[in-house]
């Protein structure tokens, strides 16, 4: 039993000691001596920090089983009733829920993507710590080889320590690894000291690291990687709750200082891009701007910058393939036999309403239909004119999207009465809110009547942490509180207008109009819903929400989440016939609890590890 709850002791010394992962390593069977003999075994053992690495787009992570990241935030809804986001993250239970993803510090499945965020991050920084206490002991390594090794442990470091305080806020300073004989009862840093040191790894790691590696090591992180989660990790620091002392969490705004700071590490990180590597740069938009999500033949995109490794973390649909994109993005009708598909992701009414018209109108659906300022707007065809990104990442009911294996046209069913929504689907694989996602899926991969999807295009699609696009918006966000919208410093090029307006004229939307742009205060909400259009189903929102501190207001009402009522004129269950027209409504789904108090901006400590240590504090509130 007291092997169960010393949680921190299990992760930072039994279960990740030398005698587990070193002296007797079940996969590179060798002795200590034997790792650290050679550059290759050496790397060996550091390789084993890929596993660790939240790949949110992949169905079991975290042993999530079928839940998506965004269904803890307003962004998307889940019909698959047997997740623990579903029965105790959503539900508020955070407290000793030792299983649950991202609150979880279960060691279960430690050291691979079915394992919890936290307990594998304390695991990768054992690494890390231990590649940083060795490497330059080493004399058979050359000065090339040792940079290598070191520049990855220090961006791993710096990553893996980020993953944990955004989460659970300032932690001590694991510098090292670990023994027996070392005091337990460390004691926490501000979420400030915390960051600090993580910019530190980061200049380490961009001092050491490669501008590009070879082909054949793609997925490794390089100085682009390092510039972009340093300035993302800045961006947090400045924000309202990272603000917050130890023992406090209120919303006192942004630190102007701390945001200076975030927007310089930005414009570093793309100037950087810019000169150093700019196949890097934002890719174009028009019909090319879907490949940013699945491409073929590249393994990977060219904007994105920090992303996991070919070892286990990418998907390939088509033959051979696995049906990893149908279990989040289809139905079970349009995924394929079995459970191929279960469209446990839908996406909300909320996200829906943050996509503009294409003349940069609101388009909001209310519970008596669609309202918008916009004097084209056809309330009757209200997803036509819409942001070209609405087209690119949804599929809305009655879209024509895919065949069935005959050549025959298949719909997005979910209209009322449609074969999409129950009760005429199996159990869990209705489509609550209306919508599905398109963003990461093509036709071709709409296999009616073809489980085994053999004949699909073959297209690559992987888990991307940081792209260029998303350093523009943290730039953007960066320069509004710390100068305004439309400042300019000296030794700037860009103001926080003009880095929106970049984002926004890729993809053929117009500038935002001039009267949101007066003051900070209201082109923080432009900036903000351009991020959740750009960055959707991306692990941004959730993190967003908490560091922006606005989560408590999304989900102050009983039912926090929405979707779509399409009532049809004339349809079956699964076609509209000519001549029908939809009429629509908006619907709360009240199977999507959000249980959200002030507590919840910061993860729990395991209780049994506060209750241990004196100076080991808990979180407000739990």
């Amino acid at each position: 039993m007291e092997k169960k709850y010393n949680i921190i002791l299990i992760i930072l010394l039994t279960l990740f000691s030398c005698e587990s992962y070193l002296e007797k390593n079940p996969d590179l069977g060798l002795s200590e001596d034997e790792v650290f003999s050679s550059f290759f075994s050496t790397r060996g053992y550091l390789d084993k920090v890929y596993n660790c690495i939240n790949d949110f787009s992949f169905w079991k992570n975290q042993t999530a089983n079928r839940a998506h990241v965004g269904q803890m935030s307003d962004e998307a809804a889940n019909p698959y009733g047997f997740t623990q986001i579903t029965n105790y993250i959503n539900k508020g239970i955070w407290l000793n829920s030792a299983v649950s993803p991202e609150t979880g510090w279960s060691t279960d499945d430690v050291g691979s993507n079915l394992g919890r965020v936290i307990p594998n991050a304390f695991l990768a920084l054992r690494i890390s710590n231990r590649i940083i206490e060795k490497v330059p002991t080493m004399s058979i390594l050359s000065k090339s080889e040792k940079e290598e090794l070191l520049g990855q442990a220090y961006f791993f470091r710096a990553w893996f320590y980020f993953e944990i305080i955004r989460r659970v806020g300032g932690m001590p300073i694991f510098d090292k690894v670990l023994s027996t004989s070392d005091n337990m009862d460390m004691e926490r840093k501000t979420y400030w000291e915390s960051h600090l040191w993580v910019i530190e790894q980061l200049d380490q790691a961009i001092e050491l690291l490669p501008h590009e590696w070879l082909d054949s090591e793609l997925g490794r992180p390089n100085k682009a990687a390092a510039y972009a989660v340093k300035e993302m990790a800045a961006l947090y620091a400045a924000s309202p709750l990272m603000c917050n002392p130890l023992d406090k969490i209120e919303n006192n705004g942004y630190d102007v200082e701390k945001a200076k700071l975030a927007a310089q590490y930005a414009k570093e990180c793309l100037e950087y891009v810019e000169t150093n590597v700019p196949a890097h740069k934002m890719m174009p938009g028009g019909a090319n701007y879907k490949y940013i999500f699945y491409h073929s033949p590249n393994f990977v995109s060219d904007e994105s910058l920090w992303y996991i490794n070919s070892a286990g973390a990418y998907r390939r649909q088509g033959a051979g393939g696995t049906p990893d994109i149908h279990i989040f993005w289809l139905t079970e009708r349009t995924g394929g036999a079995g459970n191929y598909g279960q469209a446990n992701v839908s996406i909300s009414q909320n996200l829906i309403d943050k996509f503009q018209t294409i003349n940069g109108y609101n388009a909001i659906l209310t519970p008596t239909g669609w309202e918008s300022n916009d004097p084209t707007f056809d309330p009757i065809n209200p997803f036509d004119n819409r942001d070209p990104r609405f087209d690119a990442f949804i599929l809305y009911p009655g879209e024509q999207y895919g065949n069935y294996a005959n050549g025959s046209p298949n719909y997005v069913c979910t209209w009322e009465g449609g074969a999409d929504v129950e009760p005429a689907v199996p159990p869990g694989s209705t489509v609550r809110t209306g919508y599905q996602v398109k963003k990461w899926l093509w036709p071709e991969a709409v296999k009616l009547d073809k489980p085994n999807h053999n004949d699909a295009l073959l297209y690559y699609y992987n888990c991307v942490h940081i792209r260029t696009t998303q350093v523009w918006l943290d730039y953007a966000e960066a320069m509004n509180e710390a100068y305004g919208p439309t400042t300019v410093p000296a030794g700037y090029t860009y103001s926080s207008v003009d880095a929106i307006n970049k984002v926004r004229a890729r993809v053929g939307m117009p500038a935002v109009k001039i009267d949101l742009t007066t003051d900070a205060t209201r082109f923080r909400n432009v900036i903000r819903d351009e991020r959740a259009v750009e960055l959707l189903l991306e692990n941004h929102r959730w993190f967003d929400i908490r560091r922006w501190m606005i989560a408590e207001s999304l989900f102050n009402m009983p039912s926090p989440i929405k979707g779509i009522r399409a009532i049809p004129s004339d349809a079956t269950q699964l076609k509209p016939n000519p001549g029908n027209v939809f009429t629509y409504q908006l619907k709360d789904v009240p199977e999507e609890l959000r249980v959200f108090e002030r507590k919840h901006y910061w993860y729990p400590i395991p209780q049994e590890e506060a209750n241990r240590y004196i100076n080991f504090k808990q979180n407000p509130g739990w």
